[in-house]
């Protein structure tokens, strides 16, 4: 399976770490009430991935650990046959 590429033009990269009471609007899934569902659901997997700490009270993202994530839960999804947009092969504009 081939690797698609995303458009650096087009998204921006995630912030070097963020909390969790301040996630970037930018950043999947985009606001901090969907975030804390996300992490709560995976949370266990965040962790591993080194994603996410705990700083005294505050849980801290990593930005680049955290889109290695992403990338991962995507190529899942790709391989399981979850048709969507986002994991289909992109088309080259002709």
């Amino acid at each position: 399976m081939a690797s698609r590429k995303i458009d650096a033009a087009a998204s921006q990269p995630a912030p070097h770490s963020w909390d969790l009471e301040h996630w970037p609007a930018h950043v999947w899934p985009g606001t901090n009430s969907k975030a804390r569902y996300t992490t709560r659901m995976h949370r266990d997997e965040l962790l591993k991935a080194g994603a996410v700490c705990r700083v005294g009270r505050q849980l801290v993202f990593f930005g680049n650990a955290y889109t290695r994530w992403l990338e991962m839960r995507r190529a899942k999804a790709a391989a399981s046959g979850f048709d969507v947009p986002a994991n289909r092969p992109q088309q080259s504009a002709a």
